[in-house]
């Protein structure tokens, strides 16, 4: 139902709730849990109600000892006590304009020359002082005030204004009283005044709050645009769950009708057999039922927190000032992140598919007592649906030719690898050229073949013309070096603890360990099975979720699939045998292992125990001489051909 503010125009529930949601996320005291009363901020820059440091603070006395209630970080009380802390005049700010819901201010005037608590019916939008009715017209009197602009609550809260109130809006530093927000410190990333320039960021490049709000939006669109693409596939994962769910209360219903039947024909002996397993179908469907509901209660619950996270970023960017949006940029930046990076909308629970069991000697001699049988579960993992032909999403050139290698960082940069041009290449999600590096931490690059990251961004490059692996740090800075004899392409397994690179000429796979403070340590190499040659030449690698190791061999065309502990499970040589020519591999979120087939000009979707599935691509999609790829963030397949182009193949059903 719409309801209705002072004004008596009608808001929309959507309006309404988002209203809460921005003062629960952003206008909310952290001890009270209620909206800012009197907005009073730590040197540390938290910010909480006057009243609740005055509860907290045990010690009042200048110069005692506090720790934040948030970050911990101590502090020291001012020589004027609870009084020399900084108003947040950013937070009130946005109490008045985006929340348009102005609690009952006492106005400032009555207060100092008289003493008495008048309510505040107004507010100088230059000064951030509130008046009365009686006050406000002598507000604008002296020469200091002449200037000042006089809004009344109403027109606060009226879009009319809203251009007139950033124009006017003036941001005390929290740091400098008196001195009001000025510039922007692209080197520190913060919004700054006067005094901070001179004191704290002298030499820095200092750029105008409107032009720093601008290079910060599309930051913000982009992540809110992301984070809404994840929102779209955790709507999808409810509707799949939804699904499930009801296929399987449909099979819990229909196998305990056949329970119920069979144990009608010998109820006088097994009666209480009955019962039983009744009880424990009971048991077992009760739990997964919780399991499911549970998945949809979380995957829901991600879901309305990334829509009311993406409304409010919306709402600040569209309606805020730009210092409503520097001001904001690392606390939304951080959600944005945060829910980003959660997978409670892509997790699907495993299906379980329950059948009766009976015993068929009971059932041919009812007395001997032996039962009605036992409840089966087949559990199934949630298989993906993928399409009949894939959609390409994405086409870009990389401007060098075979790039041999690609992929995907945590901040959804391509990275590819070009070993004849002794380069590696960057692009942005939409295919843009970012960067080119021919060294690293002035290193040269000689031969780079094989590319993976770590989810925190470090990356590992193998080099086979230095014969090393390279782990770079997200700036692209060297921080160690392993020694390794003609390194190909590399794999990083989920858990981050193994690292397993292909060395051709050794005809071997190398399995390093890394531990939990990075070092890295040779632990494995795989090279034959029983004292015979395992592979001949193994050229890329790949991890899949439960440990084991995926291996290409190009000659002859074989792909080899491996327990953790590197003995062999499967091999892979194509349809009919025609696997032609294998480049690249990888593995997609099913363990399902794609492989690119250069000779014959497709992509190859493989089982994780060996078998063939369908093509992905062909040349009839227009697909020539693929080479590396990986799976993106969405779930997409990424190729590369040998003429530098670079293909990004939506193959499931989303």
């Amino acid at each position: 139902m719409a309801t209705a503010d002072s004004k008596g125009v009608t808001e929309s529930p959507q309006a309404e709730s988002l209203r809460t949601e921005i003062a629960n996320d952003f206008l909310s005291c952290s001890l009270c849990l209620e909206e800012y009363k009197d907005p009073t901020d730590l040197p540390c820059r938290h910010t909480f109600c006057k009243g609740c440091l005055k509860t907290y603070i045990s010690d009042l006395t200048p110069g005692s000892k506090l720790r934040c209630p948030v970050c911990r970080k101590e502090t020291e009380v001012p020589k004027d006590g609870l009084e020399g802390f900084t108003h947040n005049f950013f937070i009130e700010s946005l109490q008045d304009t985006v929340l348009q819901s102005t609690p009952k201010k006492k106005c400032s005037s009555c207060a100092l020359v008289s003493q008495t608590e008048t309510v505040a019916t107004s507010k100088c939008i230059t000064c951030h002082d509130y008046l009365c009715d009686r006050c406000s017209p002598f507000h604008c009197g002296s020469r200091l005030t002449k200037d000042h602009r006089i809004l009344t609550f109403q027109q606060l809260h009226s879009s009319e204004y809203q251009k007139e109130i950033q124009e006017q809006q003036k941001i005390i530093c929290p740091e400098h009283k008196g001195e009001t927000i000025r510039y922007f410190c692209s080197d520190c990333s913060v919004p700054i005044c006067r005094d901070c320039r001179d004191l704290h960021h002298d030499g820095h490049k200092l750029i105008s709050l409107e032009k720093a709000a601008e290079m910060i939006k599309p930051k913000l669109e982009k992540k809110c645009h992301n984070l809404e693409r994840k929102l779209a596939t955790g709507e999808k994962t409810l509707v799949n769950i939804d699904n499930t769910l009801t296929t399987f209360l449909e099979n819990e219903s229909s196998v305990q009708q056949q329970i119920k039947a069979h144990a009608a024909k010998i109820r006088q002996l097994l009666d209480q057999q009955e019962q039983t397993l009744l009880q424990e179908l009971h048991k077992t469907c009760s739990t997964h039922r919780k399991n499911l509901q549970t998945s949809y209660d979380n995957c829901s619950t991600t879901c309305s927190s990334i829509k009311t996270t993406t409304d409010v970023v919306k709402n600040i960017l569209q309606h805020g000032a730009p210092i409503d949006v520097l001001m904001l940029q690392h606390q939304l930046g951080q959600r944005l992140d945060e829910l980003q990076s959660t997978t409670a909308v892509e997790e699907i629970p495993e299906e379980i598919h329950l059948t009766l069991e009976t015993n068929k000697e009971m059932d041919q001699k009812t007395s001997s007592g032996a039962g009605l049988g036992n409840v089966q579960i087949s559990r199934q993992p949630a298989l993906p649906k993928f399409k009949p032909q894939a959609v390409c999403m994405l086409e870009f050139n990389t401007g060098s030719g075979n790039p041999v290698d690609i992929s995907v960082s945590p901040n959804s940069e391509y990275v590819t690898t070009h070993a004849w041009n002794n380069k590696v290449k960057v692009f942005s999600s939409d295919g843009t050229s970012r960067q080119e590096f021919t060294s690293i931490s002035h290193t040269q690059l000689k031969r780079p073949v094989g590319i993976c990251h770590f989810p925190d961004g470090r990356m590992i490059v193998s080099d086979a013309g230095s014969n090393k692996l390279f782990i770079l740090s997200p700036q692209w800075e060297v921080q160690q070096t392993v020694d390794v004899s003609n390194p190909q392409g590399v794999a990083l397994n989920n858990s981050c603890t193994k690292i397993a690179v292909a060395q051709i000429t050794e005809k071997s796979v190398s399995v390093f360990s890394v531990d939990i403070k990075r070092k890295i340590t040779l632990t494995d190499v795989i090279k034959d099975k029983d004292g015979e040659q395992l592979f001949n030449e193994p050229y890329k690698v790949a991890y899949m979720s439960n440990g084991c190791l995926v291996v290409s061999d190009t000659s002859p065309n074989k792909l080899h699939i491996l327990t953790p502990s590197g003995d062999l499970l499967y091999q892979y040589t194509g349809p009919d045998n025609k696997l032609g020519r294998l480049r690249g591999i990888c593995v997609d979120a099913y363990d399902n292992i794609l492989v690119t087939d250069i000779e014959n000009h497709c992509i190859h979707l493989v089982s994780p125990d060996g078998k063939f599935i369908q093509y992905i691509a062909t040349e009839a999609d227009g697909l020539k001489d693929p080479w590396g790829c990986t799976i993106n963030q969405d779930g997409d397949l990424v190729v590369t051909e040998r003429n530098g182009i670079v293909n990004v193949f939506q193959y499931i059903e989303k």
